[in-house]
């Protein structure tokens, strides 16, 4: 039986890639598509899970993205007073308060890392934003000389990295978080502040003109308290001036109305081109009825039942249909990892790579789905060569 099938295949060689085409290229589609859905949403749910944070205070003066100061690692070299920490403390409703300090890396020989990279200094005393990622036996209090390196950061080798001339003890990897600390660099705020102030780079473009590193942060934290408006509170520290208030729940919100879009769209074209696979499917065994009649009827008259001649189209159905989802996963594979290079590159949304076993769950579910659709497609097709009188098939002959 097997060798019938695959003569009929190789002899329409031509059909038979088409139809392979046609069902791998929906496959593929819709595989990717699954791999982003599965990424960006554990990528939202893991930064909604473990934010810490209710508002992010930066500098009004700056033109700040909210996607790029949550999401991405790109240096974000924006500075305040210092003093605006204690007012924010005092205001009612705000239970934390915890401030960072932004500097950067250079794409320079100073720096083992391959790209300039933000550098965050915080204070392991108060900031319980990082403390919620640093799990997996990463010491809380580093050292002034220990750095912490995010999950995507490149061109560091071993227990070293060499930071503007500097070198530094990897103390740990972070977690994937889905958020701009994959592509950043931790360590304490002291450290930051002293390769800031050593860097004339920096120095010629913000501490002759701003002030002294140590009398500036780059960014405030704010916890607050469930039981006041989180909207007001925000009011009121906008109201001090020179600062602006990111809603990170807002911004990831609007990430994700986007990423749905997106989605959606995708969704739609792959679900277009698999109806196209079904009726290419069909059409295709449908005309067989017609166009093999003589090649079956001899079938029939040498003993082939009608079970057998409808194992023969479905069992060309299956193979055909295999063959394309077997090669649109793989494609699937491949498209998947160039959008994601693609959309990484602005990394202004959040997204924590899928592990094996949600993607192989979703490579077989596309397996035996359209597996599925090939028998159903095949269904009346074999159906109606079952019906085929020997003497009368004979006579007519095949058409091709």
């Amino acid at each position: 039986m097997f060798s019938l099938i695959w003569h009929s295949i190789i002899r329409r060689k031509v059909l038979s890639l088409s139809t392979i085409a046609t069902v791998a290229l929906s496959t593929g589609i819709l595989f990717a598509l699954y791999l982003l859905n599965i990424g960006v949403s554990a990528g939202l749910e893991t930064g909604k899970s473990r934010l810490g944070t209710d508002l992010l205070v930066v500098p009004s003066g700056s033109d700040v993205n909210p996607e790029d100061a949550l999401f991405t690692g790109a240096p974000l070299n924006v500075y305040m007073a210092r003093d605006i920490e204690s007012e924010i403390k005092a205001i009612p409703g705000v239970q934390h308060v915890s401030s960072q300090f932004f500097t950067q890396t250079l794409s320079e020989d100073c720096c083992s890392l391959s790209d300039a990279t933000r550098l965050i200094g915080f204070d392991s005393d108060t900031d319980q934003v990082l403390r919620a990622w640093l799990k997996g036996g990463i010491k809380n209090t580093l050292d002034p000389n220990e750095i912490l390196i995010g999950s995507d950061i490149q061109g560091y080798s071993g227990s070293e990295a060499f930071i503007l001339d500097n070198k530094f003890v990897v103390a740990g990897v972070l977690e994937p978080t889905g958020t701009g600390l994959d592509y950043s660099i931790l360590m304490p705020v002291e450290s930051a502040r002293r390769l800031a102030r050593a860097n004339p780079y920096l120095k010629m473009l913000y501490w002759d003109k701003i002030g002294n590193p140590e009398d500036l942060i780059s960014a405030t934290l704010v916890k607050t308290d469930a039981s006041y408006p989180k909207e007001r509170i925000a009011e009121v520290i906008s109201g001090l001036g020179g600062v602006k208030v990111i809603k990170p729940s807002d911004v990831l919100q609007n990430v994700k109305g986007q990423m749905d879009v997106l989605f959606m769209i995708i969704l739609g074209v792959g679900l277009l081109t698999a109806a196209s696979s079904g009726f290419l499917l069909f059409a295709r065994f449908y005309a067989l009825v017609w166009e093999r009649k003589g090649e079956w009827g001899l079938y029939r008259a040498l003993g082939a039942t009608r079970r057998d001649l409808k194992l023969l189209v479905t069992g060309e159905a299956l193979l055909l249909t295999l063959a394309g989802t077997l090669a649109g996963v793989a494609a699937g594979g491949v498209l998947y990892r160039s959008a994601l290079e693609l959309l990484q590159k602005q990394k202004a949304f959040p997204f924590i790579g899928p592990s094996l076993v949600p993607a192989l769950t979703g490579a077989v579910m596309l397996i035996v789905l359209f597996s599925l659709v090939g028998l159903l497609s095949a269904w009346f097709p074999a159906s109606r060569s079952g019906r085929i009188e020997p003497s009368k098939a004979m006579a007519i002959g095949d058409i091709d």
